[in-house]
Formats: C-alpha cells, sequence, structure tokens
C-alpha cells in the first residue's frame, strides 16, 4: 500500500480544496523556479571565479616558464662565450709586464702579466681582456667584437684606437702620454 501525498490527505480530511491545493503547487513551482535561477546565478559566479582563478595561474606558469627560458639562454651565450674564449685565448703566462686597466663591469683596477708584444698591441686597441668563470684572458678585438654581440659584460676591456686626438677644449691637450707608460 502506498502512502498518499501530503496534499492528497488534506483533501480527502477536508481541511484543503483543490483550488488552494493547485494554488500551493503553482507557487512551489515558482519558488523552485527562482531558486534554480538564483542557483544559477551562484554557479555562474562560481564559475567565473574558477576560471580567473585558471587565467591567473596559466599567466602565473607562463611567466615562470619565461623566466626559465631566459635563464637557460643566458647560460647558453655564457657557455658559448667560455667556448670562444677559450678557443681564441692568446697566451701570455710568461709574460713579466704588469698591465693595468680599468674594469669597467665593478670600476676597478685591475692587471694582469703579458709579454712586451701583447702589452703593445692591447694598448692600441688590437687585443682586448674578456673575462669568464671570474678569469682575465687576453682576445684578438675580431673574437672580442663576436663575443661583445652575445654578452656585452663578458668584454671588461678594449683600447680605444682613435683616443689619440684629444679635444679642443683638453687644457691638456699640449702633454701627450707616452704608449709605454707604465703605471
Amino acid at each position: 500500500m502506498m502512502s498518499k501525498s501530503i496534499a492528497d490527505q488534506l483533501l480527502g480530511l477536508g481541511l484543503a480544496d483543490k483550488k488552494q491545493i493547485q494554488k500551493d503547487k503553482a507557487e512551489k513551482r515558482k519558488a523552485d523556479k527562482q531558486s534554480r535561477k538564483h542557483k544559477d546565478a551562484n554557479d555562474d559566479e562560481a564559475k567565473l571565479a574558477v576560471e580567473a582563478a585558471r587565467k591567473k595561474k596559466l599567466e602565473h606558469d607562463r611567466q615562470l616558464n619565461l623566466a626559465r627560458q631566459a635563464q637557460a639562454d643566458k647560460k647558453a651565450v655564457l657557455a658559448q662565450v667560455k667556448q670562444m674564449v677559450e678557443s681564441a685565448k692568446i697566451h701570455s703566462d710568461d709574460g713579466d709586464i704588469k698591465y693595468n686597466f680599468a674594469d669597467r663591469l665593478d670600476n676597478k683596477i685591475k692587471s694582469i702579466y703579458v709579454t712586451d708584444a701583447v702589452q703593445q698591441d692591447l694598448s692600441r686597441g688590437r687585443l682586448a681582456i674578456a673575462v669568464s668563470d671570474g678569469r682575465y684572458y687576453v682576445i684578438t678585438k675580431e673574437v672580442a667584437d663576436k663575443i661583445a654581440e652575445r654578452s656585452e659584460n663578458s668584454i671588461v676591456f678594449i683600447a680605444d684606437a682613435n683616443n689619440d686626438a684629444p679635444d679642443e677644449d683638453d687644457p691638456y691637450k699640449d702633454f701627450v702620454i707616452p704608449d709605454d707608460l707604465m703605471w
């Protein structure tokens, strides 16, 4: 035996009439419809919030990937520079002349020992000084230009070959500094 609905029981007891039961059903349908409508609006807001969070995470992940890629590119460039310096370095370890130069990266005076010929070429701008793994190497100007295209910070010194002509308003233009001056 199946139980009757509350509306049928109230109708059977005479406590409600058919009109009132139909009116209650209509109100219940309207209330259900309204609640579904609001639920959909709430669901839409939740979906929008989830979508916004997903987009934010995707953007964050993209930025992280770009940073990792830039780091990898930088590492690859430094490896190329190291290889170029190692293959093009001029061995001047047996030199006994101390050559001082201004390291443009940290604005300090540094020195390396070179031979007389290497010193002349460095002062005339035919050779340059590069840094790789914290060590200084003498390389040719052509290789230094190629390295500077990849990593400007790897070239720490190139003498200016066009530095011979003094400025017109230089008060010391009459006092020429000799090329072989040791300081």
